[in-house]
């Protein structure tokens, strides 16, 4: 390791050890099918929260279509398969995009961890602690659609926000990823729902409603509502700019409806004594190990 690494290895740990009397709350971000602003929402998202004066990390965990560094018009240099191969440090490939957001390219799937032998594991567990008390939340943009790996991601995860769209099928697959996810569940996981590109407060609400009454209904829980978020063409915009909407059009409708997601959540996280303790992302992977092998 060059003198240069070691300083920067020092000013991470250094950073690390000022949060160290909390874990990393982690935040799964899924959609029942695809199209729906997912990614968008994950980075405008942590955007908002970082405003707010929150360190958070947003690891891309959708292979199939990742789309993050798109919105910002980078390219990652490194993922955690460098990690898992001992060929770089954490910190080596935490990368910084639009407005210093921190982001993890993921590049692989979760059940291929149960491939490595003990001496991979050991180092790569160790680099991952080193996030453990270093951000307040690390969101994690999934891919869309049911499958078990994204099971694992809600079982393991802190809690889990649920976008959808007022389109039907969009409803219908929202409802199919919290069906499968507290299936034969003793405890449920915490989700909290997004409804995105709505014409109209009224349909947002009208959405909201309806996946929240057939989950009463039929699942037997409580969906909390964070927000919504109204149809507005600076969105596209944004994304054909390359620049996420709350840095490109700060006052447009949608970066106003992000603020006030924000703004929802924290007074509840905060003033909620009841909350569950963050496991943090160490948690989070060991309980991917365990429902890997479980399964």
């Amino acid at each position: 390791m060059d003198q240069a690494q070691s300083l920067r290895e020092y000013m991470h740990r250094f950073n690390a050890e000022q949060h160290a009397e909390h874990s990393a709350r982690v935040i799964t971000i899924t959609s029942g099918k695809g199209g729906v602003g997912k990614s968008n929402f994950t980075l405008n998202f942590a955007l908002g929260l970082k405003a707010a004066g929150k360190k958070v990390i947003v690891l891309d965990l959708d292979l199939s279509t990742a789309n993050l560094d798109i919105l910002m018009g980078l390219t990652p240099r490194h993922s955690l398969v460098d990690v898992l191969y001992q060929r770089k440090y954490i910190w080596d490939v935490l990368e910084k995009g639009t407005d210093g957001i921190e982001y993890i390219s993921g590049g692989f799937e979760m059940k291929d961890l149960l491939k490595f032998d003990e001496v991979f594991l050991e180092f790569f567990w160790s680099q991952i602690q080193e996030l453990q008390h270093y951000a307040d939340f690390i969101l994690l943009d999934t891919g869309a659609g049911l499958s078990k790996e994204l099971v694992h991601f809600i079982l393991a995860s802190d809690e889990t926000i649920l976008v959808t769209t007022p389109e039907p099928t969009s409803i219908a697959d929202a409802y199919g990823v919290l069906k499968t996810a507290v299936r034969d569940r003793k405890n449920v996981p915490v989700f909290r729902l997004v409804v995105n590109r709505a014409q109209s407060y009224r349909e947002a609400v009208d959405t909201s409603r309806a996946i929240k009454s057939a989950s009463s209904h039929f699942l037997k829980i409580k969906l909390n509502t964070l927000g919504f978020i109204m149809e507005d063409g600076k969105v596209r915009e944004s994304v054909l700019q390359q620049t996420p909407f709350m840095i490109s059009f700060p006052n447009c409708e949608a970066a106003r409806n992000i603020k006030q997601i924000v703004h929802s959540y924290f007074p509840e996280k905060e003033e909620n004594n009841s909350s569950a303790p963050a496991t943090g992302i160490k948690g989070f992977f060991e309980k991917i190990m365990m429902l890997g092998k479980a399964f």
